[in-house]
């Protein structure tokens, strides 16, 4: 349908063009004098133009799009460059360029800057480059990118959409966090840290020859002093710190903030070596069960930065879980709305862990404040250490935990 549309209004610009050649001519021959045969000739390099328009192949028009900032985070800048490309020299003389987002939201926020009006003239290639200020937390489509010419006037033009599906992926803003981890576990948990200097300094084993790259603090001196040789301390190897974290999935005014927290937790908690898993509740829940590798830690924030607000009904999508989390680690809990619901889901799913800590992300001026307040004094009840957590306090968000 859209097709016939199209046709017919292009066949409609045709007939008119035609129109106002005859016309011209037609009054020029009956008319005579000057006058006529001057205007026939001045409006015919318009009409001749027009014509040999219509025959122009859009076919031949080719765009090609560069992300100027493949890795943007949210509330960042995204710069997209666009080169438009041809194989003739046909003069073109306004030609439209407008990018199509798959995202309303986008199109919105782009504004004029999505759309550029270009003269081309006898020239094969014309770049455009544009910017969108504060990108959203999201997966947003490039459609691809409507390209319309027109001749002088107006009486004909042409479109043609040229497919280019591309992908942005922006990340959710991550924090940089201060990671203490809650407790020391030598015989807990499954990962062994990777790292030989993750050791026990307080529990010597025994001693060894020293080997160049020993700590000056790890010299066994009272050995030195009998033996005049220099002896190491041996220390017990230390298990990674299993650190469950589980993300509210279900709507809330504060759930970008939530989704930020969490993120910045698995960036740094990864980048310590801990042994590190995330699940995300809601209708459907999904879980990382071991977050090492790089391509693991990609995969859980390509997850968060996916990832869109559940209903308010909390759905018990922990049940399926309850295995995984008999850990023996801790679990953090990152909520917005630590009611009883919430609670009450987890602790049926978790056992013999050794603990649960609770960042509840709230603004201080928040209305709801006095209703959360009474919800964590529950959480209390039932052995959850509960912190709350402004935006502000993300970066010391371990170490107040830490303190409790």
């Amino acid at each position: 349908m859209r097709t016939v549309k199209k046709m017919a209004d292009m066949s409609g610009r045709l007939l008119f063009v035609l129109f106002v050649l005859i016309s011209a001519f037609v009054f020029a021959m009956f008319q005579g004098g000057i006058v006529s045969w001057t205007v026939f000739y001045i409006i015919l390099p318009f009409i001749i133009y027009s014509l040999l328009l219509f025959f122009y192949p859009m076919s031949e028009l080719t765009v090609k799009r560069t992300i100027r900032t493949p890795q943007v985070q949210n509330g960042e800048k995204l710069i997209v460059s666009l080169s438009i490309k041809r194989k003739s020299r046909f003069p073109l003389l306004y030609t439209v360029v407008s990018e199509n987002w798959a995202d309303r939201e986008i199109a919105i926020m782009g504004g004029e800057k999505l759309k550029r009006l270009f003269i081309f003239g006898f020239r094969k290639e014309f770049e455009w480059e544009y910017e969108i200020e504060k990108m959203p937390r999201g997966e947003h489509i490039l459609q691809g990118v409507m390209v319309e010419v027109s001749d002088f006037f107006g009486w004909l033009r042409k479109t043609k959409f040229i497919e280019s599906k591309h992908t942005i992926l922006v990340f959710p803003k991550t924090t940089g966090i201060h990671y203490v981890p809650f407790d020391t576990q030598y015989d807990q948990g499954v990962m062994a840290s990777p790292l030989s200097i993750v050791k026990d300094t307080t529990m010597a084993t025994g001693v060894r020859n020293y080997q160049s790259g020993d700590r000056v603090s790890w010299i066994h001196w009272k050995s030195f002093a009998r033996t005049q040789t220099l002896m190491t301390k041996e220390f017990e190897d230390r298990r990674s710190q299993e650190l469950f974290l589980i993300l509210d999935g279900r709507a809330a005014p504060l759930f970008e903030e939530l989704v930020e927290l969490t993120a910045s937790i698995v960036k740094e908690a990864s980048s310590h070596q801990a042994g590190l898993a995330l699940m995300t509740t809601g209708p459907e829940p999904s879980l990382f069960p071991f977050i090492q590798s790089e391509e693991q830690l990609h995969r859980s924030l390509v997850h968060l930065a996916k990832i869109k607000p559940a209903g308010k009904e909390v759905a018990d999508s922990l049940a399926d879980f309850g295995s995984t989390l008999h850990h023996g680690g801790s679990i953090v809990l990152i909520t917005g709305n630590p009611d009883g619901l919430f609670i009450q889901s987890v602790l049926r799913s978790v056992k013999n862990v050794e603990s649960i800590i609770c960042m509840v992300v709230v603004k201080r001026d928040d209305p709801n404040l006095k209703r959360i307040e009474d919800d964590i004094r529950l959480a209390k009840s039932k052995g959850i250490t509960v912190h709350l957590l402004s935006r502000e306090q993300f970066t010391d968000a371990f170490k107040e935990v830490a303190r409790l």
